[in-house]
C-alpha cells in the first residue's frame, strides 16, 4: 500500500507551480543565498564525466554555519546554473532529483504538527505573492491526503517540527480554523479583527498555561466561532481598547533603530523613504527624530489610513492570513501567546504603514508586490530581523493591542 501523509494547507498549494520565466527567476537571480545539503553535494560530486563534476562542484563553498553549501554567485548576483532561459542548467541536463532541498522545496514551508502536516507558501516568492493577495475571495485551506512523493518531494523536503502544548493536537486544525476566521470577519475593520484574535489568544494562553482542559479549549473554540457570541461581545472588547500613539511612535523608532541603527543610513530607501517622510522620521542637523512628531503625523493620518485600509482590506487579510497560518501563530517563538502575537502584529504594522506610504505615493500594484517580497524576505529569511522585532515588542498582549491597533 502507498503511504500517504495528511496535509493541513491553503487551497492555493495544490495550484502553485515554481516557474523561473514568471518572475524573472527572483531566487536564482537575486544575490539570495543558495545553499546544497550534503546528500545532493556527494550526488553532485558522482557526476559523469569527472570534469563535469569538477565544474559542479567548483561553484560551491562549505558552510560552517548550516553544514550545507553555499553555491558562488556570479558577478550579476545569479546562480551559475541559471540558464538565459531562467531555467535550472542541473535539473535540464540531470533531472529534477538533482535539485537541492532549497531549490526544490522553495518556496514551500512545511511544519509537522504530528498528526498532520501543515504546508503553505512563503510571500516572498513574486509568484506566490500574487496568487495568494490579489483575490477578492477569503483563502480557503483544506485537509487533503498527499502521497510520499508529494509529501517529501522526492526525498527533500525540509520539515520543521512544531512544539506545541501537550495534549491537544487533535485540535490545533480547530483552533488556526477560529484564528483564520476572526481575522476574515468582514464585517469588523483589520484592527478589529486583530483585537478579537488578541482576546481569543489571551484565553488560549490561559488555558494552555494551566492543567490542560480540552473542554475549555473546545468551548472556547467554538464561542468564538460563534456569530452570536461576537456580536454580543465584540463592542466591547474594541471598546476597552485605546490606541496610544506615543507607544507607538516609540516602539517604531525602537524597531528602526534596532534594525538600521540610530541614523537609518542603511534603510532600504526605495520602500523605506516614502514610509519614514509619511510618519515624519526624519532626522533634525542634530540627527534627532522626535517621538511626539511621529504621534502626531499618526493621529493626523488616522482617517486616511483607515480609509485605505478599508479600500484594501482584501489583500491586507490575504497578507495577515497567510501569515498567521505561515508563522504557526502562537507557535512559532517557543514561548507564551503574548509574544508571538506581539511579532504577528508588529510585523503586520510595519507593513501595513509601508503599503500605505506607498500608496499615498501613488505607487501602483507591481510596486506593492516588489515591497511584499522585500519585507517578506527580511521578515522570514532574516533572522535577526525577527529577533529584533520579539525583542522590542510588550510581553502581553493587551499593550501590544492599544500600542499597535486603533479600532
Amino acid at each position: 500500500m502507498t503511504k500517504t501523509f495528511l496535509h493541513f494547507r491553503p487551497e492555493y498549494v495544490r495550484d502553485f507551480v515554481c516557474d523561473g520565466s514568471k518572475c524573472d527567476a527572483h531566487c536564482c537571480g537575486n544575490n539570495w543565498n543558495i545553499f546544497v545539503d550534503e546528500g545532493t553535494h556527494a550526488r553532485y560530486s558522482q557526476v559523469k564525466p569527472k570534469f563535469d563534476a569538477e565544474e559542479i562542484l567548483s561553484h560551491m563553498n562549505f558552510n560552517d554555519e548550516r553544514g550545507e553549501y553555499l553555491v558562488t554567485l556570479d558577478e550579476h548576483g545569479c546562480c551559475p546554473f541559471l540558464t538565459d532561459e531562467k531555467l535550472c542548467r542541473l535539473q535540464l541536463d540531470y533531472g529534477e532529483s538533482f535539485l537541492s532541498k532549497t531549490c526544490a522545496t522553495y518556496p514551500r514551508r512545511t511544519f509537522d504538527f504530528g498528526q498532520f502536516f501543515e504546508r503553505s507558501l512563503t510571500l516572498s516568492c513574486p509568484v506566490a505573492a500574487k496568487m495568494i493577495l490579489f483575490r477578492d475571495e477569503p483563502l480557503k485551506f483544506e485537509f487533503v491526503e498527499v502521497s510520499q512523493r508529494e509529501h517529501s518531494l522526492g526525498g527533500k523536503i525540509d520539515i520543521a517540527p512544531v512544539c506545541t502544548t501537550e495534549g491537544f493536537a487533535e485540535l490545533m486544525p480547530e483552533i488556526q480554523a477560529a484564528m483564520i476566521s476572526i481575522l476574515q470577519t468582514r464585517t469588523l475593520s483589520i484592527d478589529g479583527r486583530l483585537i478579537v484574535l488578541g482576546f481569543f489568544l489571551d484565553k488560549l494562553d490561559e488555558i494552555t498555561s494551566n492543567v490542560f482542559d480540552d473542554n475549555a479549549l473546545t468551548e472556547l473554540i467554538d464561542a468564538y466561532m460563534s456569530k452570536e457570541f461576537l456580536s454580543k461581545h465584540v463592542p466591547r472588547m474594541l471598546a476597552s481598547m485605546n490606541f496610544d500613539a506615543e507607544k507607538f511612535a516609540e516602539l517604531i523608532l525602537e524597531l528602526l533603530v534596532g534594525l538600521y541603527g540610530e541614523t537609518f543610513r542603511d534603510v532600504d530607501r526605495k520602500f523605506f523613504k516614502p514610509f519614514l517622510e509619511t510618519l515624519g522620521i526624519v532626522p533634525d542637523e542634530k540627527n534627532q527624530v522626535f517621538v511626539t512628531k511621529i504621534a502626531d503625523n499618526c493621529r493626523r493620518l488616522a482617517d486616511e489610513r483607515k480609509l485605505f485600509t478599508a479600500r484594501r482590506a482584501n489583500f491586507m487579510e490575504n497578507f495577515l492570513v497567510n501569515e498567521l497560518f505561515l508563522m504557526c501563530v502562537p507557535w512559532k517563538f517557543q514561548t507564551v501567546a503574548a509574544k508571538n502575537f506581539g511579532v504577528f502584529v508588529a510585523e503586520y504594522k510595519l507593513f501595513e504603514w509601508l503599503v500605505f506610504a506607498a500608496a499615498r505615493e501613488h505607487f501602483g500594484e507591481d510596486f506593492l508586490l516588489d515591497l511584499t517580497v522585500w519585507f517578506t524576505r527580511q521578515t522570514e529569511h532574516d533572522d535577526g530581523f525577527a529577533q529584533i522585532i520579539f525583542d522590542c515588542v510588550p510581553d502581553d498582549i493587551f499593550t501590544s493591542l492599544e500600542t499597535l491597533t486603533d479600532a
